[in-house]
């Protein structure tokens, strides 16, 4: 028997698809226990859970050592030793193209969550994209907490005839041409973590592909200037009062480490992420369909009145309405399971819920949006769609579609991701029209 690699190990599994028999393959590879796997697993899990605000744990672990990841993807450490892919379901974790697309997809969406602690390696291919997220977590961390500013009381020398500090007594008799020479104690945003943080944005900005990103973390490192130079940093803990911005200095000084834009060998040091799926599929469809069906109108989340409940309005809201806001002629909802018993299909509740958006509208026609698993079949051009099924009940119509995700990542993949949609949606209300 081989003796246990010390090398670090990436693992890759399929988002809701069993890995049969992980546990003890893990536990070959680094020399561990099983329940020492098991228990790095369910550290991982609650982390997620935690990060996520799910009530119950994503990841299950069956007797015989399989696991299984449901709802969410990205990239996660296990230990020092173990580092976890979790493949979208619509993407095929053989292709070495996935993450470009997985990366494509966090970024339209804007729905992933950010691990600043984890350290993962990411693929050469992947380190635009990657260091865009990175630099995109570090805007929105610093806009989420500025109108609490990060400040500490300092001492400055400053010449001035207006008295406010402690004067040199030497400059009382003889002034200079500046003024009275003078020690002032100021309370502002020039300190040591600010600097951390614009230094960080600054090392960020030669590598960020993505343009409103690149304009944000300048905003960023303007509102920060000036600050003094960094020569080294170092994690250390905030005051309480300032606790809000622990986050970001975290990451800002794994940013100057190396963290996301630097390079080791062949490999680059990567942050974890990960994307809940559902909500993030609905977000890439909602931006898709603004883009492909323009200039239609093209509503996301509109409520409307279904009836009453304890004298009370009982609202629904479909995911997208195409039409006046007040009279929609189709609406659409994302949906992210098909499977039923092993084959696609629209299940009970999804028919119910669109009778009842249906009903609410007074509009004739629902289509339900999935994305289509890669175990259907080698790829198609991205935003291909495919009707599955149709359920019709008096003179409303449910059709249900698989929409092609990969190849999103590549140049225009996005673009045509678009068009297909929408094309393939006209092509369903023409249908249903005939």
């Amino acid at each position: 028997m081989n003796s246990p690699s010390p090398v670090l190990h990436r693992v890759r599994v399929a988002e809701n698809r069993d890995a049969s028999r992980l546990v003890p393959e893990l536990a070959g590879v680094t020399g561990q226990s099983e329940p020492e796997i098991e228990g790095l697993l369910l550290r991982a899990g609650r982390r997620l859970t935690e990060l996520l605000g799910h009530e119950q744990l994503p990841l299950r672990i069956s007797s015989a050592g399989s696991v299984r990841i449901e709802g969410v993807a990205g990239l996660l450490r296990l230990s020092p030793r173990l580092e976890l892919e979790i493949v979208p379901k619509f993407l095929e974790g053989t292709d070495a193209d996935w993450r470009q697309d997985f990366f494509r997809v966090a970024l339209l969406s804007k729905t992933g969550k950010l691990l600043p602690r984890e350290h993962l390696r990411a693929d050469f291919a992947a380190r635009g994209d990657l260091t865009t997220l990175v630099g995109r977590t570090l805007a929105n961390l610093y806009w989420e907490s500025h109108r609490r500013p990060l400040r500490e009381y300092r001492s400055r020398t400053v010449r001035d005839y207006a008295v406010v500090g402690d004067l040199d007594p030497v400059g009382i008799v003889l002034p200079e041409a500046g003024g009275f020479k003078q020690e002032q104690l100021v309370f502002d945003h020039v300190n040591s973590w600010n600097a951390v943080i614009s230094a960080a944005a600054s090392v960020l900005l030669p590598e960020v592909r993505d343009g409103e990103t690149l304009r944000q973390l300048l905003r960023v490192r303007q509102a920060l200037a000036p600050q003094r130079e960094v020569r080294s940093a170092q994690h250390r803990r905030l005051p309480n009062r300032y606790h809000h911005w622990q986050a970001l200095y975290d990451l800002s000084v794994e940013v100057l480490n190396g963290f996301g834009v630097g390079y080791d060998e062949q490999h680059l040091r990567a942050p974890g992420y990960v994307m809940v799926m559902w909500s993030t599929w609905q977000h890439l469809c909602e931006l898709a369909l603004r883009l492909g069906l323009a200039p239609a109108e093209v509503h996301a989340s509109p409520a409307f009145p279904l009836g009453m409940r304890n004298n009370k309005v009982l609202k629904v809201t479909p995911d997208i309405a195409v039409g006046p806001r007040n009279a929609p002629m189709l609406l659409l909802d994302a949906k992210y399971r098909t499977r039923l018993n092993g084959r696609a299909s629209v299940g009970n509740s999804d028919i119910y819920e669109s009778l009842a958006f249906l009903r609410a509208t007074g509009a004739k026609q629902m289509v339900l949006l999935y994305p289509r698993p890669a175990s259907d079949g080698a790829p198609l051009e991205p935003g291909a769609t495919r009707l599955f099924q149709t359920v019709t009940v008096s003179g409303e119509r449910i059709d249900a579609l698989l929409v092609e995700c990969r190849g999103i990542g590549a140049a225009q993949g996005f673009e045509m991701f678009s068009r297909n949609l929408a094309s393939g949606i006209e092509n369903i209300q023409l249908s249903s029209d005939a």
